[in-house]
């Protein structure tokens, strides 16, 4: 095997067929669908020629365009962002006589270069000429109303004048966690504005967790390492579908012969994963599903105390909910918010006391917050746990007739948008 010969699994096992991509065949079939109809035109000419194609990272976007182009025989041509420069470099720079361009006034300039002169194949020396298809990865990151119009009409520029197949890749991550961090509201706005202005959209869901054991398992025997089904399955979930950080883990672990440990606290934990525990999206889910072990007969532990049966509730089928917040490194207003806007979804339409319930349990909350921005750092911290603590826990007991056990999308806050509108006008 290669476990000591320095070679990256994540890129020794990059797949090189459809065949091979871990992505759901349904999402490929649409993405090839797209690109087999451009190429082969099989497309009215008024048709646009962007998809845009998003996704938490490791989930296949690029991967999936560079196993189709090897499909259809196309060449990929992709847009490498400058290198950053330094302060020290722009300063030697201005003494030369050249001037600073930013990431997003290269990317400007690659833009109108290309709707001027297109893109040239390399088969084209040899006579031949392969089909090309344009990639857009790291795409410039904006902050500010103006850089974003910048960008907006770059991108739509780019969207009328690209005489090819053209894939933008949007990487959404799951720590956008602030009203202030102003572009990741506006990632969500641009692939809007393109899609309405005529670009093709194809979602990724994070890769399945069989999915992410299927390949995991296949490397294991190429590379003639033993690794228990128990670890290959740690490391999927770790993961939480990001296929390379899944690889990159199954690597460290072969090389450093560590062993996972079951957590006391909480379930195994890995010497190595994705950032955190759980992502703030795993923890509010936990609490919005609100799964109780309904076939124990013992109720919530009420330490001896008789309670009435209105306030009796099954155990909860998690960790004490303190932990989870610890974990998922998530903010009491964050928290708070993404549960009022979210919560109603997952209580049944009869059940108007427990939502009436909930929303006090939130109000107590926001009551919590609202006394931070008077006091010193100490209450603050204090008062933000209790916060966090009051809203989360609110949420789990006072939706005791939740809504019917089904897929729900957890949606930003809604405030956000208005607290985003207000801050970029001042």
């Amino acid at each position: 095997g290669s476990r000591c010969n320095g070679d990256l699994w994540v890129e020794k096992y990059k797949p090189g067929s459809l065949e091979e991509l871990a992505v759901h065949k349904k999402k490929v079939e649409q993405v090839k669908q797209w690109f087999e109809d451009r190429i082969n035109d099989h497309v009215d000419k008024s048709s646009r020629n962007v998809i845009i194609l998003s996704g938490q990272a490791g989930v296949g976007k690029s991967a999936t365009i560079y196993s189709i182009a090897n499909h259809l025989g196309a060449e990929v041509h992709e847009w490498k962002a400058p290198v950053p420069t330094t302060w020290h470099e722009h300063l030697h720079n201005s003494n030369s006589g050249l001037h600073y361009m930013s990431k997003l006034d290269q990317f400007e300039s690659f833009v109108e270069e290309m709707s001027k002169y297109g893109l040239v194949s390399s088969s084209s020396a040899t006579g031949s000429q392969s089909p090309v298809i344009l990639l857009i990865d790291d795409l410039p990151v904006v902050n500010g109303k103006a850089p974003y119009e910048r960008l907006l009409r770059c991108f739509h520029f780019l969207l009328r004048s690209v005489r090819f197949p053209t894939a933008i890749l949007f990487t959404e991550y799951g720590r956008c966690e602030s009203a202030e961090e102003q572009y990741c509201g506006y990632w969500g706005e641009l692939q809007l504005s393109l899609e309405n202005a005529g670009a093709f959209k194809v979602a990724f869901n994070p890769v399945t967790s069989a999915n992410v054991k299927r390949v995991l398992t296949k490397i294991c025997k190429l590379e003639r390492i033993e690794v228990s089904k128990e670890n290959i399955n740690l490391i999927a979930d770790a993961s939480e579908g990001d296929i390379r950080q899944a690889i990159t883990s199954l690597q460290y672990f072969s090389i450093s012969s560590s062993v996972p440990k079951e957590n006391k606290n909480g379930p195994a934990s890995l010497p190595f994963g994705k950032d955190g525990t759980l992502s703030l999206f795993h923890a509010l889910g936990k609490f919005l599903h609100n799964k109780r072990d309904t076939e124990c007969s013992v109720m919530s532990d009420c330490g001896g105390i008789i309670l009435k049966e209105k306030f009796f509730r099954h155990p909860l089928k998690m960790d004490s909910p303190e932990w989870i917040l610890s974990q998922a490194h998530g903010q009491a207003r964050v928290v708070a918010d993404f549960l009022h806007e979210n919560v109603v979804d997952f209580v049944s339409t009869e059940a108007i006391e427990d939502a009436w319930i909930v929303d006090a349990y939130l109000s107590d909350s926001d009551l919590l917050l609202a006394s931070t921005s008077t006091r010193h750092s100490g209450f603050e911290s204090m008062a933000e746990s209790a916060a966090a603590s009051v809203a989360v826990r609110g949420v789990l007991f006072g939706n005791s007739h939740p809504a019917s056990s089904r897929w729900h999308s957890i949606r930003r806050p809604a405030s956000w948008q208005v607290e985003q509108s207000t801050w970029s006008n001042k």
